[in-house]
């Protein structure tokens, strides 16, 4: 099986850290294949951010992500650019108040309050990439949380804050009542699989 992830934001929201752990957590927690890539604009803050993250059972040919099987967004401006990435019967998953979700009748569409929840638990919203990130797994469950705990505190040691944001995204999911969504294609046959429990 493989799985393709594309998350937009702006620069400063940390979007393609979250894409590296998620790549890292595949390859050294789980001993699977992934390839993680990054655009940004020539702005250190504001300018748009995109991070690709390609997960699979086999070796990965094509790393680029041309439909992705899910997007998401913590800015409207990423969202405007990156929306006709997501394929037919893909997800879509939005902050609630810094990227409303589209109108689209071909996709799920998820709005959660990832900024204004971290922002309320820390005080502030610099761990939203990480409540994202746990929301990504909680409801795709793409790898195992625990492993990504593992990932996180490899890269934020001693820093409870990462973990509690983490977890936060995965809260808000379960709070939410939504189940896992399984989705990807068959490596060999290329053959697109989506199924959810909702």
């Amino acid at each position: 099986m493989i799985w393709k992830l594309v998350i937009g934001g702006v620069g400063g929201q940390g979007v393609i850290t979250a894409g590296i752990i998620l790549a890292e957590t595949a390859v050294i927690q789980e001993g699977r294949y992934a390839v993680q890539s990054q655009t940004y604009g020539a702005e250190m803050r504001g300018g748009l951010t995109r991070t690709d993250v390609v997960i699979s059972d086999d070796e990965i040919i094509y790393p680029k992500v041309d439909q992705t099987h899910m997007l998401a967004c913590l800015h409207r401006k990423a969202l405007a650019s990156y929306h006709g990435l997501i394929r037919p019967g893909g997800l879509l998953v939005t902050d609630k108040d810094e990227a409303p979700a589209l109108k689209r009748l071909d996709c799920r569409q998820y709005e959660l309050p990832f900024a204004a929840a971290v922002r309320e638990r820390t005080g502030s919203i610099r761990s939203t990439n990480l409540c994202l990130l746990g929301a990504i797994v909680q409801i795709t469950g793409v790898v195992q949380m625990e492993n990504l705990e593992r990932a996180v505190q490899a890269r934020y040691p001693g820093n409870a804050d990462a973990l509690q944001a983490l977890r936060l995204g995965q809260e808000i999911v379960a709070e939410s009542g939504f189940r896992t969504v399984h989705l990807g294609e068959d490596a060999r046959s290329g053959r697109h699989a989506t199924s959810a429990r909702l």
